[in-house]
Parts: structure tokens; C-alpha cells; sequence
């Protein structure tokens, strides 16, 4: 009999609907090996313990921020091997709140067992891998507002409103006065701004690109950098972004680095494929020293 397909499913990513969801997910053909974590950080030890087991493919099944923890996880791992060993790949299941990577990648979200059907037959794609100072990343990346909205936002409260927890956070947050950001690239003057927003994919918060130039195989990252604005007006040009796209404005220097620090007065929080980062500014974005394969 193979091997069944190690799935890891975080309690933060289950809402009032947790219970259909984990027998939807038993109930997959071929049957996975289904994990259930008892809190928020353990996907990342899961996956770590899975991967040096000789697992081929671990899936995260939840949002953005459950795949991210076990990106960490099988990363630690795969930067270890020795040059020419196989990797363990990366699987999502998209049943969590935001779930930007499994739209970057094309699955069909909306249909759990078509999803299932697609990335556990054996095809792979390889990515950028990303690194925020020890961070893994590969969808995405934020600092300032964004990540102080992620940083508010609880898991209590993304169980009990889903989505809309994020928008009840940055009701608070963007009240605030913002950090000053500064952004370091080699051989150029730097930047000055109150949010930078990175990009390895197209895509940031729902179905339109917000990074219209982005590849996630280009070995490029996308960066918008709003430059002096409030908190609400950096939501309502946020808010058209995510509604029509990136078009050039006075208020935003759109970027494409290889390398980069953030900076800032006083320290900003970081996130990562919408997870909250353990550090904070100041960051270093650059490119990972491998790869990393996803499953398609």
C-alpha cells in the first residue's frame, strides 16, 4: 500500500465549521494521514519531525498563515541536506481564513476533493524560496500596518468572524501613527515610507494582482512602498489596489530587488505569508540558498 500523504491541520485555521472540515478531509481519497495540531506554532515542529522522517510531500491544510508554519518546518530541514538530496515538497489545502497562496498557485479552492486530486498526484513546481532575516517565505510579505493588523488580529477572533477579523483590527490599528520605514538598497538612495509591502506572487489579498509584474519564479521580489501617508489613507489606497490593481501614484514607489533591509523608528513588526513574524524590523529580504517545490 503507498505511503500515505502526511496532512497537518492547525486548530487556527478550524472555525465553528471545524468538525465537517476534518471528516470532509478523512474522508479524501486516496485517505491522508491527518495531524491535528493542539495549538498555534506546533505545525511548524510537525512538519520539521515529518520531514526528517523522509516524507516527500507535507501539506498544510488551512490558511496562508498554517502554511507558512509548516514551510518553516520542512525548510529547517531541506537547508540541512546535502546537495543533490531529494527536498520535501510543500502541499496546501486552502480551508483557512486567507488562503492568497492557494489562489497564486491556481487550485481549485472552492472544491476540496478536486484540490486534493490535483496535488496528490505527483506533479511539482518550483518555486522562489524567500527569506525575511531567518524567515522562510513564499507568497508574501509586509511591514508596518499590515503586520500590526495581523499582530491584533486573535485567533479567537478570526474563528468567530472569519475574514472580518482582520477589518475589525485594522479599525484600531490604523488609528495609530505609523513607523517611519526606511528601505536600503545597495547603490541607491534610500526609500522613506510608513508601509512596505513585498511580493513573490501577483497576488496579496484577494483575486486581483496586486503585483502585476510578479513571478514567483523570476528570482525577483515586487515592492510597494506607500510614502508618507495616515493609516486611512493608506487603506483607501490599499482598498483600490485590492479592488483594480496597482496603477503608478505620486504616494508609491513600485520596486523589483533581489536584496533589501527595512529599517524603521521605532521598531515595526514583520509578517510573512500572513503570519506574524517572531522578529520584527530591522529585516533583511533575500533570496533563500535553494528552491522550494509545491505541489500542483
Amino acid at each position: 500500500m503507498p505511503e500515505r500523504i502526511p496532512v497537518i491541520l492547525n486548530p487556527a485555521a478550524r472555525s465553528t465549521q471545524a468538525a465537517a472540515r476534518e471528516k470532509a478531509i478523512r474522508a479524501l481519497t486516496p485517505a491522508p494521514e491527518l495531524i491535528l495540531t493542539e495549538g498555534p506554532g506546533q505545525a511548524t515542529e510537525l512538519a520539521e519531525k515529518l520531514a526528517r522522517e523522509g516524507h516527500p510531500l507535507i501539506v498544510a491544510a488551512g490558511g496562508d498563515g498554517t502554511m507558512n508554519e509548516v514551510l518553516q518546518g520542512l525548510c529547517r530541514v531541506n537547508a540541512a541536506r546535502p546537495a543533490g538530496e531529494k527536498h520535501t515538497a510543500l502541499g496546501v489545502l486552502p480551508v483557512g481564513t486567507m488562503n492568497v497562496f492557494s489562489l497564486e498557485l491556481g487550485l481549485p479552492s472552492a472544491d476540496l476533493p478536486a484540490c486534493w486530486a490535483q496535488i496528490s498526484q505527483g506533479r511539482f513546481r518550483e518555486l522562489d524560496l524567500w527569506m525575511a532575516n531567518d524567515q522562510y517565505f513564499v507568497q508574501l510579505a509586509g511591514v508596518g500596518f499590515d503586520a500590526e493588523i495581523i499582530q491584533e488580529t486573535s485567533w479567537e477572533s478570526k474563528k468567530r468572524f472569519g475574514p472580518l477579523s482582520y477589518v475589525m483590527s485594522a479599525m484600531q490599528v490604523l488609528t495609530r501613527q505609523p513607523p517611519v520605514l526606511s528601505v536600503h538598497i545597495e547603490g541607491r538612495p534610500s526609500l522613506h515610507g510608513s508601509v512596505v509591502l513585498v511580493g513573490a506572487g501577483r497576488h496579496y489579498g484577494g483575486p486581483v494582482p496586486v503585483f502585476r509584474q510578479a513571478s514567483n519564479q523570476d528570482g525577483l521580489l515586487d515592492v510597494l512602498v506607500f510614502r508618507g501617508l495616515g493609516g486611512w489613507e493608506f487603506a483607501q489606497m490599499l482598498r483600490a489596489i485590492l479592488v483594480d490593481g496597482y496603477e503608478p501614484a505620486e504616494d508609491i514607489d513600485y520596486l523589483q530587488l533581489r536584496e533589501f533591509t527595512v529599517t524603521s523608528t521605532p521598531a515595526a513588526p514583520l509578517e510573512v505569508d500572513g503570519e506574524l513574524a517572531s522578529i520584527g524590523t530591522p529585516v533583511v529580504f533575500q533570496a533563500a540558498p535553494f528552491k522550494v517545490q509545491v505541489a500542483v
